[in-house]
């Protein structure tokens, strides 16, 4: 039975790609159906996922995939009974795939021991857990500021603010902390490379990830865009689409922040991998670095490539207007199996909407 924990979650990622009618969906709410046997009760207590009294260990990635979405709902416990049907079914996962809503209970899916609890809470000092503070922020910034003078970056600094950021998150209601914003034009790519770093973060946490393996892809994503402070302000900054020898430049970055990073004693190899890959195509398509051979770019990488895009569309540029959140979803999930790993992108779109 611990096998339809894994095939729910894949039911529910199918669901936050496609509408109901959809062919994927519909075959993944049916393999549920098919794999139930009699009845099976899920509890979840702590980090632990207890099926009909038994504790899974080794949880896999969709058993993982399975308690975020049951904990973003405040559900401790669900029963399946025999009897189960499609409606019933399709009913539930929707409930956990879209919308805020917690799924009610019917005849054969019961639900218990729910608590959703919404608002933000308070550290000991009456704050909110979710803000970042002003001198963690201006850790990243004078760091940034002191690279396009000096082409050093101070890792140890940085390396506390990783573990900042893991701090504020383990303390938060929901998954994401409020996004840094934008205050001057010359702030943007510091401010991305914050955002990024606490959107991987947040995904990586909800697929179980913790401790060190979570710092590095944290790291890595802070400075997946190192190489764009080797990029002229100007081009950064220039309204537009960007072409000839500005648009060159701008795709030189990904080569030049590898390169940078391997030089950079200390440094994770991860955090080179990430600098590299993270406009590589999840397809294998042609993007950018060119590769002699296509490859499947590393989860960290895949992470980083999904923040980026969202954050790049979300956030207010010199030269352009935000994406509104939704629609930057939406353009996420249009590119799903092709620029972004479908799996990765659901999970996305129910992280950051359970950020709220």
């Amino acid at each position: 039975m611990e096998q339809i924990a894994g095939l729910i979650a894949a039911a529910v990622a199918m669901r936050t790609l496609y509408p109901a009618n959809h062919p994927r969906v519909i075959q993944a709410v049916g393999q549920i159906i098919a794999a139930l046997r009699g009845s099976v009760t899920f509890l979840l207590v702590g980090d632990d996922l207890v099926v009909e009294q038994d504790v899974v260990r080794n949880l896999s990635l969709p058993q993982r995939q399975f308690m975020q979405a049951l904990k973003r709902r405040g559900i401790e416990r669900l029963t399946l009974a025999e009897g189960l049907d499609l409606e019933e079914c399709h009913a539930f996962v929707a409930t956990l795939a879209t919308g805020d809503a917690v799924p009610e209970s019917t005849a054969h899916l019961i639900v218990g021991r729910v608590h959703v609890a919404f608002d933000d809470e308070k550290n000991n000092d009456g704050q909110s857990a979710r803000e970042l503070s002003v001198d963690q922020i201006d850790v990243v910034r004078e760091a940034f500021a002191r690279f396009r003078i000096d082409g050093k970056i101070p890792l140890g600094e940085m390396e506390q603010l990783v573990w900042g950021f893991i701090d504020s998150l383990s303390r938060t209601t929901r998954g994401v902390l409020p996004l840094a914003k934008l205050k001057e034009h010359d702030e943007y790519t510091f401010i991305h490379s914050v955002n990024v770093s606490l959107l991987v973060l947040a995904q990586a946490r909800s697929f179980g990830i913790g401790g060190v393996m979570l710092h590095t892809f944290g790291m890595a994503a802070l400075l997946h865009d190192i190489g764009k402070l080797m990029v002229p302000i100007a081009i950064l900054n220039k309204p537009g689409k960007l072409e000839g020898d500005d648009w060159t430049v701008m795709k030189s970055h990904a080569e030049k922040g590898a390169w940078y990073l391997t030089e950079l004693e200390g440094a994770a190899p991860l955090t080179i991998s990430v600098a590299y890959e993270h406009h590589l195509r999840y397809d294998g398509q042609p993007n950018y670095p060119l590769l002699p051979t296509p490859r499947v770019p590393n989860l960290a990488s895949r992470m980083t490539s999904i923040a980026d895009a969202y954050d790049a569309m979300s956030t207010v540029r010199p030269y352009q207007q935000p994406t509104l959140r939704g629609r930057a979803l939406e353009l996420l999930k249009s590119r799903a199996e092709t620029f972004y790993d479908p799996l990765l992108v659901a999970n996305f779109v129910q992280v950051v909407g359970a950020s709220g």
